[in-house]
């Protein structure tokens, strides 16, 4: 086998449904043998399709103008596969994107397409699968005269004509990044992707006259057997006369043609469909073509040295499109495909490691900068610091005690310096000391009443300020004593309960270090452990808040024993595991064909596999249990750790519900994350997707995504995978790994790449990468004159890419719209508008324009309120000063609720009025404005899913009453029955959700809506005391649930879908609360309540159309309890009893 590498054109033809709705259509295109597959293109109404084709048949009728495309292929290598692969899909607006790349060659005989067109021109490039035998030991016969020509032409790409085009010619074009090898200056690019060849392309010999007579048959355009070229590419160096010699020797030297006859009237048979006078005129047209042209039975070679001499002379024009081409064009056109292997991490450029300390981070930065750097705040600092401390050296009074209070704030600054510039004065040895006695009861007692409490404070508040110095500091902390100093003081007696708070809160943060919590949990000799201490402490009568700080650091020591017995069970698998057994030996691949026919050999196989690798890898199902149960404790702990590892403010009490109190919390998540590195966390995990026995555990895969996935959802757990970026590139191709194994075989894995999280975890980690990237540019070159950079391209352009996947859009969204990353755009955009640079330059900018397209699928994309509450006011601005831009005013439109709008619980009202009136315009353009409004009401009414220790605010009663006030019930039902109106159609006709912003948006729209009726229906029915009657509800909802969760696309529901189905049960099943217990049972009761009403809704929609079953099973079933008699882990009181038969006859 031999692939020739020209790319030609395979097939081009119309595809014509007149219908007068559009609707889904598929067709089919055959090839005559098996081909590879480059490019697929739609060519555009009026778009001229090739040069050598007559008028009638040379232009693009594609309609309508945006659709989406799916492609499908016949996969040659199995033979035996019952359905067609899925090629991928295209996205098709004829202004912006025609083009369609697989991401490898596809090697098929067939293609399968489908979409919601009425006409459909396209184009198939690439190269014919060559047949070459080496068996004979003579030359091949010459081949027999070949038939008449057919009009086939044969497209070859030059890259030398796209390589010489001038960059003058595409001003203000992004630039193209290259595919591999070190970082280069990126090019400009063509100014759209369907003119990669900017002159018309060689075709072959046959006449233009012939094409009118296949306008009425369906045929691909690629060349038969009798006119195959030869294998080796043409040459553009020679004369056109050599290389015709030479390629006409290779074809008889090389090219076997036509073996027999038999083969060759096949293969006619698989494309032929013209009538025989048709064919008897094209002999004689192609007769009379070979004598009058001296047709030697070969392709005749066109030469393109008249379009190398037109671009040399910057003479050439594009003679097909009509259309001039802005800077925002093409910055919306990708050249090419996003490779997300391409690049690998590398080391954090602006943001800071996220479990360093403020000291630490403050002593890198002076060292990045140089001693000579002019510091007057660290030097001023330093300066302070060092008078105190060489003032009360002995004194140990009042101004002592001051002195005591004012260190704190000079130690990160004021220490960091001198520790650089002075390594001989031990000022943090006396800071130690200081502390020690700062936090002597002995000391303390001989000060005045109130002066000893201050020193006390003083003590502990020092205690915390040098433990920020990192392991220098804990350690000499500990070596002092601190945590029997700080256990003397909080054992004492007398002390109030704010004293231990603030001891607790020194503890908390010497166990912060690992040297600390090695120390706290391992004691000295001959002593009890810290550990022991602080259970003993709990133990005795405390206040509510002093047993609550001690909790939270018994739940740190807990994070740490459980991250220390992963590592000695990792440690532990890797010296166990062995080699594994060889299944791919030669004798088990002798009879493939018996395998592939014979499932239960397969189910051997894989079974004794299983065995083997248990038995080989000497590891017992008990550890490898266990190694699951660590895992999910570290997912709940991290999970619940805002909550339950924190010191709670002074003014805070520790209840069940709060009105009020301090927004402000410690963060724990630094703490953690230096506990997961010193542990080598991210190592570990990629040790266990490593060991087969391991990896092939689905309760290990899911246990590590959960992990990993929460890691990600937080801007500090991005920048933790980014400061250990050795360790994520390896745990990235880890989980790539198994994705792309995946897919190969066509399998689902009930793992960790279900949801394609391998890709996510990767696109969301190269997107921060990217505005570390961003914001560096701007530290350098703030002040520059040269509005685009090639690095900043290259950036903004590795971005934009990203977001034609719908997993890289979904990251790109999701990273954006973390703490300030947004304004790494918004500064871009600000510093290229009008008012800084002036109209003209502003339109020729490249980056703007990619900015503009990043913001808007960012806002898109992304549910985060919490970004357009930031950066709303910023976005509307730029939207109003600039009203040409059509990607600006898209953006104003879904910000368009947001104007002066004040983020709080006031604000409910006038957004669902908002909903109210723009309601008619659902799924529209001018109504993109509703999703955003019910993002926003779901943001201030609906309160977050509750975590174990977490209080209830209160506020959320009020906003819920303020939902009911303002008619929301009615409002939100009626957006739910629009939604289903609109999808209802579609979904009939089995066509999936449209483009990739159609369906962000639906499921965005229904997952909002959904959440604020699950708020309202909770909050109304909670307490049994009312009736809800509204059966518009439970009707929408099975409706909905038919819509979006009954025949998912890929097989099974992706994670938004499941989403939605469980909101939708949750939904129905907050009817049972609606049932009084206190009310009798009785036949009357039982039908009139709202379970018994919601019931007989639910099976009347089921059994209404034969399109809901299906869907009004699985709701069902989710729905009716479990049979008796139940199974239960304790002994049933009578009174339980009866209330379970009770509830049985509701039934």
């Amino acid at each position: 086998m031999a692939v020739d590498s020209a790319m030609e054109l395979l097939f081009l033809d119309t595809f014509k449904h007149p219908s007068a709705e559009q609707s889904s259509h598929i067709d089919v295109v055959r090839f005559p043998c098996v081909v590879y597959i480059n490019e697929v293109r739609v060519i555009p109404p009026g778009v001229r399709a090739h040069s050598s084709l007559p008028d009638n048949r040379a232009y693009g009728e594609t309609s309508p103008h945006t659709f989406q495309l799916d492609l499908f292929f016949n996969n040659v290598s199995k033979p035996s596969a019952p359905v067609f692969d899925r090629l991928g899909s295209l996205e098709y607006d004829e202004n912006t994107s025609i083009i369609f790349r697989p991401n490898s060659k596809v090697n098929t005989d067939g293609l399968v397409l489908r979409g919601w067109y009425n006409c459909l021109t396209l184009a198939i490039y690439g190269s014919v699968d060559r047949v070459i035998s080496h068996d004979r030991d003579s030359p091949p016969p010459p081949p027999p005269p070949p038939p008449p020509p057919q009009p086939q032409p044969s497209l070859k790409r030059n890259p030398k004509h796209a390589d010489g085009e001038k960059e003058d010619q595409f001003n203000g074009s992004p630039p193209r990044p290259q595919p591999r090898g070190p970082r280069t200056p990126p090019g400009p690019p063509p100014p759209d992707d369907d003119e990669d060849d900017p002159v018309p392309l060689p075709v072959s010999g046959d006449k233009e006259e012939d094409a009118p007579h296949r306008e009425d048959y369906f045929e691909p355009i690629s060349p038969d057997r009798n006119s195959v070229p030869q294998e080796g590419q043409y040459s553009d160096e020679g004369e056109v006369e050599e290389e015709q010699q030479e390629e006409g020797e290779e074809d008889e030297d090389d090219v076997d043609v036509e073996e027999e006859e038999d083969e060759d009237e096949d293969d006619r048979r698989t494309v032929d469909s013209i009538p025989e006078e048709e064919e008897e005129d094209e002999e004689e047209e192609g007769e009379e073509d070979e004598e009058g042209e001296g047709d030697d039975g070969y392709e005749q070679i066109s030469s393109d040295e008249d379009g190398i001499a037109d671009l040399e002379r910057e003479t050439f024009k594009y003679p097909n499109f009509d259309v001039e081409y802005t800077a925002e064009d093409l910055a919306s056109v990708p050249p090419m495909t996003y490779d997300p292997y391409d690049r690998e991490l590398v080391p954090l450029l602006y943001f800071s490691c996220p479990y360093k300390t403020t000291f630490e981070i403050e002593i890198s930065r002076m060292k990045d900068q140089g001693p000579d750097k002019e510091n007057s705040g660290a030097i001023e600092a330093s300066v302070k610091l060092t008078e105190l401390l060489d003032l009360y050296r002995e004194d140990r009074g009042a101004k002592w005690v001051t002195a005591l209070e004012e260190i704190p704030s000079l130690i990160i600054k004021g220490l960091s310096y001198l520790q650089l510039k002075n390594t001989k004065q031990d000022s943090l040895g006396q800071l130690v000391d200081w502390t020690m006695q700062a936090l002597n009861l002995q000391v303390a007692l001989r000060q005045p009443i109130a002066l000893n409490v201050r020193q006390l404070k003083a003590g502990t508040k020092l205690v915390s300020s040098l433990a920020e110095c990192g392991a220098q500091g804990v350690t000499g902390l500990l070596q002092a004593g601190v945590i029997s100093g700080l256990f003397e003081l909080l054992f004492a007696d007398h002390v109030s309960s704010s004293l231990k708070l603030n001891a607790f809160k020194a503890l908390d943060s010497v166990i912060s270090m690992t040297e600390g919590m090695e120390a706290f949990l391992r004691g000295r000799q001959n002593e009890k452990s810290g550990y022991q201490k602080l259970l003993e402490l709990i133990l005795l009568d405390q206040t509510v808040r002093v047993v609550t700080a001690g909790s939270a650091i018994l739940q740190k020591c807990h994070f740490y024993e459980v991250l220390s017995e992963i590592k000695r069970l990792g440690d532990h698998l890797a010296e166990k595991t062995s080699s594994l057994p060889n299944h791919s030996e030669p004798d088990h691949d002798t009879d493939a064909g018996l395998e592939r026919t014979n499932p239960e050999y397969e189910n051997e196989v894989e079974a004794s596999m299983d065995m083997d690798l248990l038995e080989s890898s000497n590891i017992s199902e008990g550890e490898i249990e266990r190694l699951i149960n660590l895992l999910e404790e570290v997912f709940h702990l991290m999970e619940t750790a805002p909550h339950t590892m924190i010191q709670q403010p002074v003014k805070s009490f520790p209840t069940m519900a709060r009105i009020t109190g301090p927004p402000e919390r410690d963060d724990p998540y630094p703490v953690l994350f230096r506990y997961l590195h010193s542990h080598h966390f991210l190592e570990l995990v990629t040790l266990l997707l490593s060991i087969p026995v391991t990896s092939a555990h689905p309760g290990v895969l899911q246990a590590t995504k959960d992990v990993l996935k929460f890691l990600a959802q937080s801007q500090k757990g991005l920048l933790f995978f980014m400061s250990e970026y050795e360790a994520t590139n390896l745990l990235i191709r880890a989980l790539c790994h198994f994705y792309d194994q995946d897919e190969e075989e066509g399998l689902q894995s009930d793992g960790v790449i279900d949801d394609a999280f391998a890709l996510w975890l990767q696109d969301s980690t190269q997107t921060l990468q990217c505005i570390t990237e961003l914001f560096s540019h701007f530290q350098r070159c703030t002040a520059s004159e040269e509005t685009d950079h090639s690095d900043l391209l290259g950036t903004l352009h590795n971005l934009y890419l990203i977001t034609f996947n719908p997993v890289g859009r979904s990251a790109v969204g999701h990273v954006f719209s973390l703490e300030k990353n947004l304004q790494s755009l918004i500064t871009l955009m600000e510093y290229y508008s009008k008012e800084a640079l002036g109209d003209s330059k502003s339109k020729k900018s490249v980056a703007y324009n990619y900015a503009c397209i990043l913001i808007l699928v960012v806002v898109q994309s992304s549910s985060d309120v919490q970004m357009l509450e930031q950066h709303a006011a910023s976005l509307l601005k730029l939207c109003k000063a600039d009203e040409n831009n059509a990607k600006l005013q898209e953006l104003g439109k879904w910000l368009e609720p947001l104007k002066n709008l004040r983020f709080e619980i006031n604000c409910i009202p006038n957004l669902i009025e908002y909903v109210k009136q723009n309601i008619d315009n659902l799924m529209t353009p001018e109504g993109v404005g509703l999703t955003t409004a019910l993002r926003v009401l779901c943001n201030v009414a609906c309160p977050p899913p509750p975590v174990e220790g977490q209080q209830k605010d209160l506020k959320w009663n009020l906003a819920v009453i303020q939902l009911f006030s303002a008619e929301g019930m009615d409002t939100f039902i009626r957006v739910l029955q629009k939604l289903n109106s609109i999808l209802t159609q579609p979904w009939r006709l089995h066509v999936n959700m449209g483009t990739t912003l159609h369906r962000v948006t639906t499921i965005s729209m229904a997952r909002c809506t959904l959440t604020l009726l699950k708020t309202m229906l909770t909050e109304l029915l909670r307490g049994g005391s009312f009736e809800f009657k509204d059966m518009r509800v439970p009707s929408a909802l099975v409706t909905l649930h038919m819509l979006l969760c009954s025949i998912p696309l890929s097989g099974r529901l992706d994670s938004d879908e499941q989403k939605i189905q469980n909101d939708i049960i949750d939904i129905l099943l907050t009817f049972t609360q609606g049932v009084n217990e206190k009310l009798t049972i009785s036949e009357e009761t039982l039908a009139n309540n709202t379970w018994s009403l919601m019931l007989k809704e639910v099976l009347s929609s089921i059994l209404k159309v034969p399109e809901g079953f299906f869907s009004g099973l699985i709701l069902l079933s989710e729905l009716l309890p479990l049979p008796l008699p139940m199974q239960t882990t304790q002994v049933s009181l009578p009174y339980n009893m009866h209330l379970i038969n009770d509830c049985s006859n509701t039934f």
